[in-house]
């Protein structure tokens, strides 16, 4: 399974957009976080909720064309991503 971001769920590296990794604070690439997510180091949005990136994530997939049965699955598994554990 290829590598995704542990906050959204998006591919880090794609065929279509390439690499899409984050940030570090050093420069370097994240290994976690994606470049919607995570740029020098931070979260871009430090103060988003679970509920918040849910709907976040459903609306870009909406707009790319996914399928319910997709956006479902994807939703579905972000509360298991690592940003969002307890």
């Amino acid at each position: 399974m290829p590598a995704q971001c542990h906050s959204c769920g998006m591919p880090l590296i794609t065929k279509k957009a390439g690499d899409c990794r984050g940030s570090e604070a050093d420069g370097s690439k994240s290994e976690k976080w994606c470049a919607l997510c995570y740029e020098n180091g931070a979260f871009i949005g430090p103060d988003c909720t679970l509920e918040q990136m849910k709907a976040i994530v459903d609306n870009a997939l909406k707009e790319q064309g996914s399928s319910k049965l997709f956006r479902w699955f994807a939703i579905s598994g972000i509360p298991r991503l690592e940003r969002w554990r307890n």
